[in-house]
């Protein structure tokens, strides 16, 4: 499968000012992929996320968390990229945590997908 960088995807990427604690600073409802460019499971995924849009009530958009000092990562407890958060008005609405060395899987992607 091809890696896409976040900029090619076409999502909205957001960063540490992008939110204001354990609140992302948007209304409605989005639904956020935290990621490490540095990760080759997330690269892979995020083809798989961009093609979602439409498909998933809300917006996609990517946290960028390639930075270890982010404190995105101890703010969401993120321990595996990607991870996928669900926001309604800024609020962490549902969450679905990686797997280690499978990342988000189908299955469990497919779940969130009919969950929303």
């Amino acid at each position: 499968m091809t890696e896409v960088p976040w900029s090619s995807t076409g999502l909205e990427v957001l960063r540490e000012g992008d939110f204001s604690g354990g609140r992302l600073n948007r209304t409605g409802v989005y639904v956020v992929c935290f990621g490490a460019e540095w990760c080759p499971i997330t690269r892979r995924f995020m083809p798989k996320f961009a093609a979602a849009q439409g498909r998933l009530r809300g917006k996609l958009a990517i946290a960028d968390i390639t930075e270890m000092e982010s404190p995105l990562w101890d703010t969401f407890r993120i321990r595996i990229t990607p991870s996928i958060l669900v926001f309604r008005d800024g609020e962490v609405l549902t969450r679905l945590d990686g797997v280690r060395f499978l990342g988000v899987t189908a299955k469990a992607f497919a779940k969130l997908e009919l969950s929303l």
